[in-house]
């Protein structure tokens, strides 16, 4: 039974020592940022939600946050339980870190070296602030002046995760003195087919977004990007059957990096904690407080019981095993050694598939998604930056999203976001599988015995012989 820190020196002694792996700087400890916001909050989907996953990364790292707000703004997100956006913006940020120093007022009160605006307009009295903003799948982020966006179209809020996730990476890199090159340069990102884009360029022709019956789901691992998947999933408000499987529980070093790990579930099951997640909204989650193998072994591998796979968990082999057992349909996201976030999607017959993507010859360490373990009296966890995997939870999303619209897949099977540089381009590539691979014999009996009424199998069965 591990027990909560009793003081902000133990805690943030767990909590940071992830990110203190990752970049060996610990400026970004002693910094504090203001964030502001348009005052058309009160009406706007959009930016009620940048705010509040804005301000969840910033208190995944940031001891010292002033958000600026009007005195009263009705909170329009659903399934939170306060009608306020202050309280729900306050529990958010003092489950995650219940030491720190978060202020919620009317008017800037502290002059911090750090300035992050959501909104559109032009901050005159600061030199160098961050302004991000969102409509459908675009976001973007600009210094000092703001971008016009067209008005959004319809509830799609996942522009508005990626623009605060930019917002928040940029104000990192910042505090940690990352050279003015580096920083994420101004313009327009455009979630749904994975580009950047200068402001001012055509670039905004989306499609519309519904509410999606996603289909079933089977999510094997609930840590950081699976936990981050979940929350996307929860603000999207898509509806969808979930099975989560995680052995793990949550603790202290798991609060720098997921969005929905903090004091009130300290200690609990990780499946347990992202299925809890959505208890009032329209996904029906079962948790599995148990390892991939244990799942197996107790359930087996039944046929056609899942329409999507979502392999977010790499120990103990499970991406092979995973592959092994002839799965439907995989999205998923990884993090990497060097700040970047990697797409991944493996479609039987065109796509390769994990065996290819993670060989067998590669370590275990080398499949972490991050620089390297870390031993502590609580065991072994590994280094990753805040920021890093709510977007990977992103890209999943985005993709299982691009799912139901016509003309999937509509981008490459592999891309890669690189935040360590100024992001001005996407690499984006589809990779093929290995000559010698095993998905390249798979049968297409052997396939639909396996999958063949899933919701997505004519994906494979169109090409597979």
């Amino acid at each position: 039974m591990i027990e909560f820190p009793i003081n902000p020196e133990q805690f943030y002694r767990f909590r940071d020592d992830r990110t203190n792996r990752y970049i060996n700087n610990c400026a970004y400890q002693s910094v504090g940022c203001t964030v502001t916001v348009d005052p058309i909050v009160a009406s706007s989907l959009i930016l009620q939600t940048i705010l509040i996953v804005t301000c969840n990364l910033l208190s995944r790292w940031c001891r010292t946050v002033t958000i600026v707000l009007p005195e009263i703004v009705h909170s329009i997100i659903p399934y939170f339980d306060t009608e306020e956006l202050s309280s729900v913006v306050s529990h958010i940020m003092h489950d995650a870190d219940p030491f720190s120093r978060f202020i919620i007022s009317d008017h800037v009160v502290d002059n911090h070296s750090l300035r992050l605006h959501i909104g559109s307009g032009t901050i005159e009295d600061v030199k160098s602030a961050t302004i991000i903003n969102a409509s459908g799948w675009i976001a973007s982020i600009n210094t000092s002046q703001g971008s016009s966006l067209p008005p959004a179209q319809d509830e799609n809020i996942l522009g508005a995760i990626a623009a605060a996730c930019l917002g928040v990476a940029q104000i990192f890199k910042k505090a940690v003195g990352i050279p003015e090159e580096l920083l994420i340069s101004d313009g327009i990102f455009n979630l749904f087919n994975l580009q950047r884009i200068s402001t001012g360029k055509n670039g905004f022709t989306n499609p519309k977004i519904d509410k999606f019956d996603l289909g079933k789901i089977l999510m094997v691992g609930a840590g950081s990007v699976g936990s981050s998947t979940a929350y996307c999933l929860k603000l999207s408000d898509m509806p969808c059957k979930m099975t989560v499987i995680d052995k793990d529980v949550v603790k202290i070093e798991n609060f720098n990096r997921s969005p929905i790990f903090g004091r009130s579930n300290f200690g609990l099951n990780k499946a347990e904690a992202v299925a809890q997640i959505f208890t009032k909204t329209p996904i029906n989650a079962t948790a599995f407080p148990m390892s991939w193998n244990e799942f197996i072994k107790v359930n087996g591998r039944k046929y056609n019981e899942f329409d999507i796979w979502l392999p977010l968990a790499n120990e103990e082999n499970v991406r092979l095993s995973i592959q092994d057992n002839i799965p439907p349909l995989l999205v998923y996201a990884t993090t990497s050694v060097n700040w970047s976030v990697n797409h991944g999607r493996h479609i039987y017959g065109i796509d390769d598939c994990l065996a290819d993507r993670f060989p067998q010859e590669v370590t275990e360490n080398d499949l972490t998604c991050s620089t390297g373990n870390i031993d502590t009296p609580r065991g072994t966890v590994d280094a990753a930056l805040p920021f890093l995997s709510f977007f990977a939870g992103l890209l999943v999303v985005a993709e299982l999203i691009r799912l139901q619209m016509p003309n999937y897949p509509q981008i490459p099977n592999f891309a890669c976001v690189d935040f360590g540089g100024n992001l001005t381009e996407i690499q984006k590539q589809n990779m093929k599988p290995r000559q010698s691979c095993a998905c390249k014999s798979l049968s297409q009996s052997l396939y639909k015995t396996f999958n063949g009424t899933v919701r997505y199998s004519n994906l494979a069965l169109s090409v597979l012989h």
